[in-house]
């Protein structure tokens, strides 16, 4: 597995029930996708998201992990939105495995 770590400075979207939402623009940053291959992969419900909330000495943080084929984008996120930390992880076996249930490239 390949793992890359960046230091960008991005925020994320939370509405007022504390729901997140990536905006599409670093959504496709983060997965290392062109704005067109990440649109066309949600609309066939290819992209995965999951929100874990902190706990403990993490309380106050939220984890947002994007996953695509073998492509894992995972955020530690502070309340107000703000990215912390993200991981950019590229899984070669993950992808090979989704390439031969896709029949695409990834």
């Amino acid at each position: 597995m390949l793992t890359l770590t960046s230091r960008r400075i991005l925020r994320v979207d939370r509405d007022a029930g504390g729901d997140f939402s990536v905006p599409a623009a670093t959504m496709s940053s983060a997965l290392r996708l062109p704005p067109t291959e990440l649109r066309s992969r949600l609309n066939r419900g290819e992209v995965r998201s999951q929100v874990e909330i902190g706990q403990g000495e993490h309380l106050g943080t939220f984890r947002l992990t994007l996953r695509c084929g073998g492509r894992l984008w995972t955020a530690t996120v502070s309340a107000d939105g703000t990215v912390i930390d993200e991981v950019f992880s590229f899984d070669r076996e993950r992808l090979a495995n989704w390439r031969r249930r896709h029949g695409n490239a990834g």
